[in-house]
């Protein structure tokens, strides 16, 4: 071959070395960016659970709150006492005979005023005071009439502004509970009322007795009472902060204070096109978003609605703390993957040059020049990965170590030198070793980066890591590396064993007031898991799917909750409507927990509690095909606990009658499941106890 052809060859292959090199860096590059827009969604994934809990709990306490000052309202209203005085008093004023009642009202006076001290309405030894004194205070308990003047009320009892006796009058109009809006009062104080009408029960006192004898007016310190729900100690970040929020027309009023001194109910914001986290808060209850709040701050933010009120709560916690650990492990990353990028592409091109070149005095200088660059990145990668708690080694196709960090020195008691060129079991010990040596051997059988979760012990050092396995093709003269980081995941899996036990709180928290709410279906939703959990293991389900049967099964009828209570107890038929209804509890209890973080698999598997094999199910009359085997697993046991258990139009059936019926009834409920339910029932004599409890 000839000089010319030589040169022309030696050129050609130099463009595709730098071509290669050149596609190398922009898929190494595009790779990084991939990995780090995952890495950060995971992080945002993380602080809306974190946020939501939060949230979930405050508004919980405020609705809590709103609900204890009807207990107490309610129950004053229905003292029979209190409705016979108040009728007669009624009588008095209307035959103008202004003496004829004053023993009714004296008691009426003291009954409030007892109410009040024991409720909290007021403190202290407050003097008793006629019922037409008015004085401007922040909270108070009155006995309106039906012409909604005061009959009674407690001592200094706040001036009834055209706000609350709109609020009074709602309440005896619509026969309702009704709560006002937040208001200031004369001291420039957030206050809210509650109004409970009086009805009339006992006997014929009035010529229509469905209309209401009075009103009851209790008023409330949002500033003592309501806002300090939202204040409840946080360890999130030193900046984060709950607001209670409304929307009116195109503005969202701020009804708590802020952060920045901002009094209650004195800031309002525009809605419309509007960035504003608020704004986004009271348009979609619900979300999760990082925009800027008020003071054009960069926030986290997850909102809730308040049940039975137009208010929202939003938390909010400062962005730029809340992921500066997330961001500084971003870049640590995108320096050390780039770092690593790089260094292979030198060596690439390195050990290229040194291949094919024929001048090989050129080349090893080329080669010398290439090495000190790489030792000084070495020593870069050194620097940055020696100041950093997360442990990093890189071990050779014979799973000798070639580079490690002062992170993973410390962690098993050595120097850094004293790594290179050894066994990886000599490194961190036999056992560890052979723990790692299956990530490695898959991250080259893969050829793939993975990650592992993994209890690991280095020395002192005894946690849960994140492990990940990158293959590296080649450095240098070593090719078929893996790269392995180590990151301490222990406190964050804590977090997360404390966000589950808070799930189980709340399930069954959920379970509790749906069977307060159907008395005949007390202990059903329990009963259910307990047979699903029974059926699934004898069927050898695996342990997730035993542990999301066991959830669906838990929360299954959870949507009964949102029925008429008096349709629960319903003795006689049902009507088509009431059917209707009835059969859309399902959908109403998946869309309740829809917001809760559940798996996806959980919700499915609520869905089919009551589908059939024949499509004569509902709520959406899905197939055999259709029906996973949890969902199957979840139809039979509904259906068993249902026919075992007593209902307000039935007895409850025998267990071995029931088992009979549904195994007989192979065209709608699997035989596999019926017929395991039947092995298992004749295991269980305890089940035959159940209409004894």
């Amino acid at each position: 071959m000839t000089a010319p052809d030589e040169d022309i060859s030696t050129s050609a292959s130099l463009k595709a070395a730098v071509a290669g090199l050149l596609l190398l860096l922009l898929i190494g590059g595009v790779l990084i960016n991939v990995y780090i827009e995952r890495e950060r969604q995971r992080d945002l994934q993380q602080w809306e659970a974190r946020l939501g809990l939060l949230a979930d709990a405050k508004v919980q306490s405020v609705e809590q709150w709103i609900d204890a000052q009807f207990v107490d309202l309610e129950e004053l209203a229905g003292n029979a006492s209190l409705q016979l005085y108040l009728w007669q008093l009624t009588l008095a004023r209307q035959q103008e005979r202004e003496d004829a009642a004053s023993a009714e009202l004296a008691y009426l006076r003291n009954l409030i005023l007892a109410t009040a001290y024991r409720a909290g309405y007021v403190s202290g030894d407050a003097p008793k005071i006629p019922a037409n004194l008015t004085l401007a205070q922040t909270t108070g308990l009155a006995l309106l009439d039906a012409d909604l003047d005061p009959v009674v009320g407690t001592p200094d009892m706040v001036n009834i502004s055209q706000a609350f006796e709109a609020t009074a009058q709602r309440a005896f109009t619509a026969v309702e509970l009704q709560t006002s809006d937040l208001q200031l009062d004369d001291q420039d104080q957030a206050v809210v009322a509650f109004a409970v009408p009086v009805k009339a029960v006992l006997g014929k006192l009035t010529a229509d007795p469905q209309r209401p004898l009075g009103v009851l007016l209790g008023v409330r310190s949002a500033d003592a009472d309501l806002f300090p729900l939202l204040k409840r100690e946080t360890s999130l970040t030193e900046n984060n902060e709950a607001l209670l929020l409304r929307k009116s027309g195109n503005r969202v009023i701020y009804l708590s204070p802020a952060a920045d001194g901002a009094k209650a109910t004195r800031r309002a914001m525009n809605t419309i096109g509007s960035e504003l986290a608020a704004a986004a808060a009271v348009l979609e209850p619900g979300g999760f978003v990082q925009t800027m709040n008020y003071e054009g701050k960069p926030v986290l933010q997850v909102s809730r609605a308040v049940r039975g009120s137009p208010w929202v709560v939003a938390q909010q916690v400062d962005a730029k703390q809340a992921l500066r650990e997330s961001n500084e492990r971003r870049r640590y990353l995108i320096s050390t993957l780039s770092l690593l990028l790089i260094a292979i592409a030198a060596l690439a091109a390195a050990a290229w040059r040194h291949g094919s070149s024929v001048r090989a005095r050129q080349h090893a200088d080329e080669l010398e020049k290439k090495t000190r660059i790489l030792d000084k990145q070495s020593e870069l990668l050194h620097a940055i990965t020696d100041n950093i708690d997360i442990l990093t080694i890189m071990v050779d196709d014979a799973d000798e170590v070639l580079f490690q960090n002062r992170a993973m020195a410390d962690a098993v008691g050595a120097e850094v030198r004293e790594f290179s060129g050894q066994s990886l079991n000599a490194t961190v010990g036999p056992a560890l070793a052979k723990m790692l040596k299956q990530g490695i051997g898959e991250a080259r059988a893969g050829n793939t980066t993975f990650s592992q979760i993994m209890q690991l012990q280095f020395g002192e050092l005894n946690g849960i890591f994140q492990v990940s396995f990158i293959p590296v093709d080649r450095v240098g003269e070593h090719s078929n590396l893996v790269l392995m980081d180590f990151h301490d995941i222990t406190p964050m899996q804590r977090a997360q064993r404390r966000q589950t036990s808070s799930m189980r709180t709340l399930v069954a928290t959920l379970v509790q007031l749906l069977d307060k709410h159907d008395p005949y279906s007390a202990f059903h939703s329990a009963r259910v898991a307990e047979v699903a959990n029974a059926v699934a293991k004898a069927m050898n389900l695996s342990a997730q799917e035993c542990k999301t049967l066991d959830l669906a099964a838990a929360l299954s009828n959870i949507g009964k909750v949102m029925l008429p209570k008096d349709l629960l107890l319903k003795t006689g038929s049902l009507t088509d409507e009431e059917r209707q209804l009835l059969a859309g509890h399902v959908d109403k209890g998946a869309e309740l927990l829809q917001n809760l973080n559940l798996d996806p698999a959980v919700l499915q598997t609520m869905r089919q509690k009551q589908e059939l094999l024949d499509g004569s199910g509902y709520p959406r009359g899905i197939k055999a095909a259709q029906m996973t085997m949890m969902g199957r697993i979840l139809s039979v046991a509904n259906a068993f606990v249902a026919m075992v258990s007593p209902r307000a139009y039935r007895e409850a059936i025998a267990i071995r009658d029931a088992v009979d019926q549904l195994m007989s009834a192979d065209q709608q409920f699997d035989r596999s499941v019926t017929t395991t339910l039947a092995r298992v029932s004749q295991e269980r004599p305890d089940w035959d106890n159940w209409d004894k409890v």
